[in-house]
């Protein structure tokens, strides 16, 4: 049996894009020759953009050989509440739990719960005898035991947010735990015994940090087990994150390094995170940010797209007296005049003193970068 298993579309009239990923994912579907496509939540971004792209997704749906297994997410739990149709090929799960049967292959689908309650209502399920393969599809963080003392969840459920753990599914049959709720696709699974855990992640990046290539998950189930593979999305742009990080008396050469990134590495199939941040001379902040902003503008046709974060800038005026000790044995090593020396002539000395003086200047430039990285978090954090 053959799944393929998206989820976190976010379907919204002004989104047309995300439309033609999903059409590309069902065409992917179709070419694989698939036995049913699982989208594991937030087909939708809302019920209001459920109820104006209903017809247009039904129509696709319905063109589709192989059965649509769906169920609600967190932001579009509304559109699946009254039973609403989505197709003849479709299986949606409403408010309660749902069990279909493809072909030798029960999938279960929990619908977008907070707390444990998709957990509780999966332990009321019967599950297949212990050699039968099993789907469950569900919207949810899913959470490590061994790493637990990292987490800050509320179990209660007034967080809002659905939990799952790997010790839920120790004891399951042999399994593929279809995910939605996270964009960026987990790849390989998280094994957890004979069970395989994974999401897909969107398949339109719709926020910063969707970075990579955006993937659906083919997902095969026979005699030999389980295997996942995660399958490039065609026609799908990429997004990617670039930083850059400013330092006293290099302004001008960062500048020029965001300059040559954008002409060099130039893509149009890749939307472009740009970030920039750290110390400026006194007063310059306007200015550099404009600079930045014209240079995008400049590259701007060669991408998809560049988004400019807002430039978290800092002036030196600000640093503390160890920044400043940093800047002042900066300006010692800058010095030339050792090389006015008599002692400097001949080439092989210059070239060593050159040497020990590029090094004496990139030890105290790390030293004052990791200072003012950490003078920046330490600013940042304050005002958080």
């Amino acid at each position: 049996m053959r799944f393929l298993h998206t989820g976190d579309v976010h379907l919204t009239p002004g989104a047309p894009a995300r439309f033609e990923a999903l059409r590309a994912v069902c065409g992917m579907a179709q070419e694989l020759e698939c036995d049913a496509l699982l989208i594991a939540g937030d087909l939708f971004d809302s019920a209001a953009a459920a109820s104006e792209m209903r017809a247009r997704v039904r129509e696709l749906f319905d063109s589709l050989p192989f059965a649509v297994c769906l169920i609600p997410g967190n932001h579009d739990a509304a559109a699946f509440s009254a039973g609403q149709y989505y197709g003849g090929n479709v299986r949606s799960a409403g408010t309660e739990p749902a069990v279909w049967q493809v072909g030798e292959v029960p999938v279960i689908g929990l619908p977008f719960t907070p707390g444990r309650t998709a957990y509780e209502s999966l332990c009321t399920i019967p599950l297949p005898g212990e050699e039968s393969p099993l789907v469950v599809m569900a919207h949810a963080s899913f959470y490590y035991s061994a790493l637990a003392r990292l987490y800050r969840q509320e179990e209660d459920g007034n967080s809002g947010e659905a939990h799952l753990w790997d010790c839920d599914f120790t004891d399951f049959p042999p399994s593929y735990i279809a995910l939605g709720h996270w964009h960026n696709p987990t790849l390989p699974p998280v094994q957890v015994n004979r069970a395989r855990v994974a999401y897909s992640g969107s398949p339109y990046p719709i926020a910063r940090g969707e970075t990579g290539a955006r993937k659906a998950l083919l997902v095969e189930i026979g005699p030999d087990g389980i295997k996942v593979e995660g399958r490039d999305i065609p026609g799908v742009p990429r997004r990617e994150r670039v930083a850059f990080y400013f330092l006293p008396g290099s302004e001008e050469q960062t500048v020029e390094e965001i300059r040559s990134y954008l002409c060099d590495s130039a893509d149009p199939n890749v939307i472009l995170d740009l970030e920039t941040g750290g110390w400026l001379g006194d007063a310059r902040e306007e200015a550099v940010a404009g600079e930045i902003e014209a240079i995008a503008a400049h590259f701007r046709d060669g991408w998809k797209d560049i988004n400019l974060a807002t430039p978290q800038f800092a002036s030196i005026g600000s640093l503390s007296g160890l920044g400043r000790k940093c800047l002042e044995l900066l300006e010692e090593v800058e010095h030339p005049g050792v090389f006015e020396m008599e002692d400097f002539t001949a080439p092989f000395l210059r070239t060593l003193a050159e040497e020990v003086l590029g090094e004496r200047e990139q030890i105290y430039r790390e030293t004052l970068s990791f200072i003012l990285r950490y003078l920046g978090r330490g600013n940042r954090h304050a005002d958080s």
